[in-house]
């Protein structure tokens, strides 16, 4: 029993930390946030991140993954828009004194919330590869092993985060005098991960072979 809970913690970890290296709305803002109030706030923003997730995985055990899957093209073109949108205001910051302190989320915890329900991708994943994992812990030992595959996934998540945002702080004087790039250069990536998303959830909606 031991072995296997290693082994499940270990997968969920694994597969975790897969997906939370790959750059997302998350990270830019535990970047801004970070640099933004000037200490390490990575974990606060993975516990909002954990409580949208703990909903998520509610939602698809208690069998309505379908409602996610189902509703795939509109995630994505919602989810897109909102980032493009987000994206376009902290570019709009370039032509003046960019003051950190205007963030429009003051709240990390809150932050971690909004930015994980505005990534397209992640509910879609937790109704796929994500319902996996759920499903290989149920296999091995029923509901503990679902709490020990998703405590794996949480713990890469804010491990992985909170180094994130302790780098960001540790090299704070180098990171603070160039907020105002920094906000551009992330602007500038959530707006191209947002039309991304618009473009997928479009073909979704309307796939290439129905076209003329």
């Amino acid at each position: 029993m031991i072995f296997e809970s290693f082994v499940l913690i270990a997968m969920g970890l694994v597969v975790g930390l897969s997906g939370a290296v790959i750059p997302g709305p998350l990270l830019a803002f535990t970047l801004f946030d970070t640099s933004r109030k000037r200490r390490i706030t990575g974990h606060y923003v993975m516990v909002g991140h954990v409580l949208w997730e703990f909903g998520v995985i509610l939602v698809i055990l208690l069998g309505f993954g379908w409602l996610i899957l189902g509703n795939t093209p509109t995630i994505y073109l919602a989810g897109g828009i909102v980032l493009v949108i987000m994206g376009i205001n902290m570019i709009g910051k370039r032509a003046r004194e960019v003051k950190m302190d205007e963030a429009r989320i003051d709240s990390s915890l809150g932050g971690g919330i909004f930015y994980t329900a505005f990534n397209p991708t992640q509910p879609v994943w937790w109704a796929t590869a994500g319902l996996a994992l759920l499903l290989k812990g149920l296999e091995v030992m029923g509901i503990l092993g679902v709490l020990l595959v998703t405590a794996g996934h949480w713990l890469s998540d804010f491990g992985y985060y909170t180094f994130v945002s302790f780098v960001v702080h540790r090299h704070a004087s180098y990171v603070n005098p160039r907020q105002r790039y920094m906000s551009t250069i992330l602007g500038l990536f959530l707006s191209a991960l947002g039309i991304y998303f618009v473009q997928q959830g479009l073909e979704k909606l309307v796939p290439l072979s129905r076209l003329p």
